[in-house]
């Protein structure tokens, strides 16, 4: 059985106007200048050790009112050089009370280098397995 990797969640954020995606968007973000040209941003918060870290992003895109959540819950490194990121999604119940504005939720988490060393691929799946995106990457 291979670790999990260690990781830690962390919330997005820069003086300058984030983008609006509407479209969902599944990333594996390997240094500041890449972080830079997803966000369109050159400073962030909170500060990322790329010599050590990397950073999965998972973004549901646009969606219509407040009380939509996404959140990256799960690592899991398989032997087969792949690491599996489970996404969970959250929607308003009918009778929740929301804003009315058009939301972009986004998770990201900062992962260990160390404990993913040699993985080639990254697959973000839904809590039931559906494959949501595969990113080949060289980590």
């Amino acid at each position: 059985m291979v670790p999990a990797p260690r990781f830690r969640r962390v919330e997005l954020g820069s003086p300058e106007p984030l983008p609006f995606d509407p479209e969902p968007a599944y990333l594996v973000i390997g240094s500041a200048e890449e972080l830079s040209r997803f966000l369109g941003v050159h400073r962030w918060s909170p500060p990322i050790d790329w010599s050590r870290e990397v950073l999965l992003v998972a973004s549901r895109g646009e969606c219509p009112t407040g009380g939509y959540t996404v959140a990256i819950s799960r690592l899991e490194r398989r032997p087969s050089e792949t690491l599996k990121a489970t996404v969970t999604f959250g929607d308003p119940a009918p009778t929740d009370f929301v804003t009315m504005v058009v939301t972009y939720p986004r998770a990201a988490v900062a992962v260990e280098r160390d404990s993913v060393t040699g993985v080639s691929e990254v697959i973000f799946a839904g809590p039931g397995d559906d494959v949501l995106a595969r990113v080949k990457v060289q980590l």
